[in-house]
């Protein structure tokens, strides 16, 4: 699912927990409203690769790192 970068960003702001690939371009966030979020982010967009679960499950496949995160 496609998410327009401000609302990206805005999200990225109110999360409780945000953990970032080493290139910059994967993100596993946990926002208090919609839970566990994993997103690609591209130049104009960032892209909805899994939620909940399947987002932690999926991270670290693409090398987002993991410490603090229960």
């Amino acid at each position: 699912m496609r998410t327009e970068m401000g609302e990206f960003l805005r999200l990225l702001e109110e999360a409780s927990l945000v953990r970032v690939d080493g290139t910059g371009q994967y993100y596993l966030v946990r926002h208090p409203e919609h839970g566990w979020r994993l997103y690609q982010r591209g130049i104009e967009a960032a892209f909805l690769l899994a939620e909940g679960e399947e987002a932690l499950h999926w991270a670290p496949e693409f090398r987002v790192r993991m410490e603090g995160v229960a």
